[in-house]
């Protein structure tokens, strides 16, 4: 081998090695990207309750005031529509939503509510009025009317307005039900919240009627 062909494979050898270097480098920085990408990136999650009447979604561990309505209304006709008959079997559906750490506590209040409703033989039924979400502190709020019957019968005096908040906190990707209970008619929230969701309809009728 003479010394230029000696020289000209060790220019190409160099030049070879240069190129492999500059993508390994390429490479690796586009790895480093993707990886910083994965975890800045805020990912939307699109969770539907069983029925759907539109679009909701979450943003990271927060849900839109869409979804809370849909939910907590599903959540409000599994406890408040019961029958002795139901009532087991509608529990058990609530469960597979409640979040962890408030589990056993809802589990305990919600059979203490169906052994009463299975000792008196009673039905309830849960006519919803007003729908108020909250998207900032994750609840919802939810008016309306419970008539009860024992029996099969009506029980005249018995039916109530009524208020109930139902809350939830995102647990592994899935936004689940943190809390349920029965707001007392003096609460603040309750009359801002509804107050709130007035305006809210009222601005609505008037931006249909100057769309028309």
């Amino acid at each position: 081998m003479t010394p230029e062909r000696h020289h000209a494979d060790l220019s190409e050898l160099r030049s070879l090695l240069r190129r492999q270097q500059m993508i390994s480098f390429a490479l690796a920085g586009a790895a480093i990207l993707l990886a910083f990408g994965m975890l800045t990136k805020r990912t939307t999650t699109i969770l539907e309750p069983p029925s759907r009447a539109q679009a909701i979604a979450v943003s990271g561990d927060r849900v839109d005031s869409a979804w809370l309505i849909e939910m907590g209304t599903y959540i409000a006709h599994l406890m408040l529509d019961a029958t002795p008959r139901s009532i087991e079997w509608q529990q058990a559906q609530i469960l597979k939503w409640v979040h962890p750490s408030t589990y056993g506590e809802l589990q305990q209040r919600m059979a203490v509510a169906a052994r009463r409703l299975v000792e008196a033989n009673a039905t309830t039924t849960f006519w919803p009025q007003q729908v108020a979400p909250d998207p900032d502190r994750q609840r919802v709020l939810l008016l309306g009317h419970v008539d009860t019957y024992v029996n099969g019968q009506l029980v005249h005096g018995a039916g109530r307005t009524v208020a109930y908040q139902a809350s939830f906190e995102s647990k592994g990707g899935r936004m689940l039900l943190k809390d349920w209970q029965e707001t007392p008619p003096d609460d603040p929230w309750l009359a801002k919240a509804l107050d709130e969701q007035l305006k809210a309809e009222s601005a609505k009728a008037k931006e249909k009627n100057r769309a028309k």
